[in-house]
């Protein structure tokens, strides 16, 4: 007489011995202990860990030009006393009746770091540049272009009273969606006419159009880059305006509490071209024994800018500024060899 058995019947035969702690069906993270109990594992993947200083490997920090001997405006909302800004002179003016320059936003203080920490935990771009703060917000988010406009006149009666210890770059964190004010465009257009090198974030709306004052031709505006090194910041505005990209996407800076934090959108990417900038007027200045002109800063700028792929132009002008191809323009012919 024949036997029949049934089909699972002589798959439970055949089948390996398993640990008690595999389970053939039912969700991969469920596990089941030699006692019976059931229990889940998380295997949600380990977050990356995140490079803090991946804006300053494109900045290297033993670069030949430092931004020695080159005042730098920050208009912005103030600064903190900091380690990383210890030694250095930094002067400054308050035009929001706040009463100081300290820094409640935690905004200035990161822009000033960007653009010249001395290098206790990282360093900035132009670290031997001198620091100028107009404090133009107290805090409140509320920046009045009169604010902006007056910070921008004190810095032409400065020059105007030192001659031959200018400041030649404006770093000024101000924008707009749209419009303009009279008074901050004039003052803004003497001081480009005058030789200083004018910058501002495109802003961080993240859809066409750049924020004033960007929009003028005597402002360059920049772009902000993610830490991929690869896309556009996603609140990056853009525009024909747009002249350069820069880092803009937790970016490693100073904290107005005297540590440090992660700083992202446009205004940080101003910083690196501000500092950029300054470099190039530190170079200009001991090849040619005088201060560049805007026209002669933005051409060197420009030469040195490397277009990052697959962005296109409406978000990052030129490009990336390579300090390295930057500082090349001004070496010595033996150095060139």
């Amino acid at each position: 007489m024949k036997h029949f058995f049934p089909l699972m019947a002589l798959f439970l035969l055949s089948a390996p011995v398993l640990r008690a702690d595999t389970v053939l069906l039912g969700p991969t993270n469920l596990r089941i202990s030699e006692t019976g109990e059931f229990s889940w594992v998380d295997q949600t993947p380990a977050p990356e860990a995140f490079d803090n200083f991946w804006a300053y490997r494109y900045y290297p920090a033993d670069k030949k030009l430092t931004g020695k001997g080159v005042k730098v405006a920050v208009a912005d909302s103030g600064i903190t006393s900091h380690p990383e800004f210890n030694g250095k002179h930094i002067m400054g003016q308050d035009f929001t009746m706040s009463g100081g320059l300290s820094d409640l936003k935690n905004h200035g203080t990161g822009v000033a770091g960007i653009i010249g920490a001395r290098g206790v935990r990282f360093t900035g771009i132009a670290p031997e540049a001198s620091i100028v703060v107009y404090k133009i917000d107290d805090g409140s988010r509320l920046i009045g272009p009169q604010a902006a406009a007056a910070a921008v006149n004190a810095l032409l009666k400065y020059n105007e009273e030192h001659p031959d210890d200018k400041i030649a770059v404006l770093n000024l964190s101000y924008g707009v969606s749209g419009g303009g004010f009279a008074a901050l465009t004039n003052a803004i257009n003497r001081a480009h006419d005058s030789g200083v090198t004018i910058v501002s974030p495109a802003g961080n709306y993240g859809f066409p159009g750049v924020f004033y004052p960007g929009t003028l031709s005597t402002v360059i505006a920049v772009g902000a880059l993610t830490s991929d090194g690869a896309s556009v910041y996603p609140q990056s505005s853009y525009g024909p305006e747009v002249e350069f990209i820069a880092p803009g996407d937790r970016v490693y800076t100073a904290a107005s509490d005297g540590g440090y934090t992660l700083m992202s959108g446009t205004s940080a990417a101003a910083g690196f071209v501000s500092a950029a900038a300054a470099l190039a007027v530190e170079g200009f200045k001991k090849k040619n024994g005088r201060y560049p002109t805007v026209d002669e800063v933005k051409t060197a700028l420009k030469a040195a800018a490397v277009k990052v792929p697959g962005v296109p132009d409406i978000a990052q002008g030129s490009g990336m500024i390579d300090v390295r191809k930057l500082e090349k323009q001004f070496a010595a012919e033996n150095e060139k060899k």
